[in-house]
Formats: structure tokens, C-alpha cells, sequence
């Protein structure tokens, strides 16, 4: 459905009929232009618009119990936008969930904020790139956390929601790459303990037959 051929239409348009295809590349730049009001973003308007044509291909039949195709093709359009706020603010509920359970939860070990490991820039690179730009920004940097969002792009919730993934992903990264501090939860960061527990183990290393 991504490919598009004239008028803006997805190719695979072409199982319809010739009269019903004629009046959505009538219609397409009105629909899109209102979805653009309706969400007040081109992506999203974007996205609604290709299920849209989805919805059109999979319900065609239906049209035959329908007077007017045009207003067939509206009352689709509204169903799939109404599907598509609902999505959204089921979505934004969850991000708000879990950003207040991220923000009632005590004290813990941030190894991330409290302490910056050498490993930490080292394992960097090798995450997603948009990992590693909210951990460089909001752990290395101490970007505030609304700055943060702005700069990404992002709600405050959903910059929330990608540095917890992003937090999980570089400590499964330091779990395979780095010994365990139990001091601070990652290594090699250099801590006293972890100096101490490194010359220890050559010390021992050293002394076996």
C-alpha cells in the first residue's frame, strides 16, 4: 500500500473499480487536507490516509448496499479516524501510566544518573541510534528532561518510556561486555572497589601453580 502511482494513490488501488478509483483520486487531497486540520500533523494525517485506502480495499463490497460512493468514502474516513484517536489516546494513557509508576517508585540505584561507567561510552554506539541519543542527552549530559522531549521530538511521557528501553538495552550491553560492580551495579567504572577487586584477582591469578 506504500507505493503510489498517479493522483497520489497507492498502486494497489488498482483491484477496485475503475468508477470508485476515479472518485478517491477526486477526493484525495480533500481528505488529506482535513485530516491534516483534524490531527494538526502531516505524518499522522499521512498514516490515517494509508489505512483509509486499506479500509476502502478490504470493505469495497459493502459499497454496493450504498446510494452514494462519496458518502460511503467519508463515513469510512471517519471510522478509521475515530480508530485512529482512540489508538492514540490509548497510547499517550499508557505512556502517562507508566511515566507516574517510573516517577512513584523509591529511590533506587541509577547507575545511569548517579554514576557514568567508562563502559557506558564505549557501548554507546552499538544501540539503536535513538537509544543512544536519549542516554548521551539525558545521562550524559543531564539534559533536563523536558528539553529532552523537546529535542527529540517527543512528549515528555515518550521520552520517559525510550530512555527506560534505552536504559534496559545499555544495561543488557554492560552485562555482556562488563564485569559486575556490586558497588554500582555496572563496571569497569573505576570505583576503588573495582580497582581493589582487580588487583586482587591478579594477585590470586598470580599465585596459583
Amino acid at each position: 500500500m506504500s507505493e503510489k502511482g498517479g493522483g497520489g494513490l497507492p498502486n494497489g488501488l488498482r483491484a477496485l473499480s475503475p468508477a470508485l478509483v476515479a472518485i478517491l483520486a477526486e477526493v484525495h487531497n480533500d481528505f488529506l487536507r482535513f485530516l491534516k486540520r483534524a490531527l494538526g500533523n502531516s505524518a499522522e494525517a499521512e498514516d490515517v490516509m494509508q489505512q483509509f485506502y486499506l479500509r476502502v480495499l478490504l470493505r469495497s463490497a459493502d459499497l454496493r448496499r450504498q446510494t452514494s460512493a462519496r458518502i460511503w468514502l467519508r463515513r469510512v474516513l471517519m471510522s478509521v479516524l475515530s480508530d485512529f484517536r482512540r489508538r492514540a489516546t490509548r497510547r499517550r494513557r499508557a505512556e502517562a501510566d507508566f511515566a507516574r509508576k517510573e516517577a512513584a517508585l523509591p529511590p533506587r540505584e541509577e547507575v545511569l544518573d548517579a554514576f557514568v561507567c567508562n563502559c557506558l561510552h564505549k557501548l554507546l554506539p552499538v544501540l539503536k541510534p535513538e537509544y543512544a541519543e536519549v542516554l548521551r542527552l539525558a545521562d550524559l549530559e543531564d539534559v533536563p528532561r523536558g528539553i529532552v522531549a523537546d529535542r527529540l521530538g517527543l512528549s515528555v511521557n515518550a521520552a520517559t518510556v525510550r530512555l527506560h528501553r534505552a536504559r534496559q538495552a545499555m544495561r543488557q550491553a554492560l552485562e555482556l561486555t562488563c564485569a559486575t560492580c556490586p558497588v554500582h551495579g555496572y563496571l569497569d567504572c573505576a570505583c576503588d572497589y573495582t580497582k581493589r577487586r582487580h588487583l586482587d584477582q591478579t594477585q590470586t591469578e598470580r599465585q596459583r601453580p
